[in-house]
């Protein structure tokens, strides 16, 4: 809408800005092992769920965020809680074992981000330990 400046940089009137998310969510300067998935990290002391947190942005930021976060934040803990719920007697597990899943982004992918696939299976606590 009109020029500005952001930090040290000058971006002109209808400058076409996208922000690179994979780069946020990699920083080491806001997360702890970035290339570790850690769920963990979204979990406060009393076990609530800490939705909001610097550096977190699944969703886009700016003014064209996902209009459906809530509603896709919502339906991903009811369906999390259920999975969980009837496969107590199970652990998630990678198909590949422990620290197979690459976590770089699929470099075919355009536009946006997309993990390269994998594949997770349960396992009965039993064989699991």
């Amino acid at each position: 809408m009109t020029d500005t400046t952001i930090d040290k940089y000058r971006i002109e009137k209808n400058t076409l800005v996208i922000s690179n998310l994979w780069a946020i969510h990699m920083d080491p300067n806001v997360w702890q092992n970035p290339e570790v998935f850690d769920p963990k990290r979204f979990v406060t002391r009393d076990g609530s769920f800490r939705a909001k947190m610097p550096g977190f942005a699944p969703f886009g930021i700016g003014r064209r965020v996902c209009l459906g976060e809530k509603l896709a934040l919502a339906d991903l803990f009811l369906i999390t809680v259920r999975l969980l719920q009837s496969t107590n007697e199970c652990v998630f597990a990678l198909q590949a074992g422990d620290g197979s899943a690459h976590l770089e982004p699929e470099p075919n992918v355009i536009l946006f981000c997309a993990p390269k696939p994998y594949e997770i299976i349960l396992k009965g606590r039993k064989n699991f330990y």
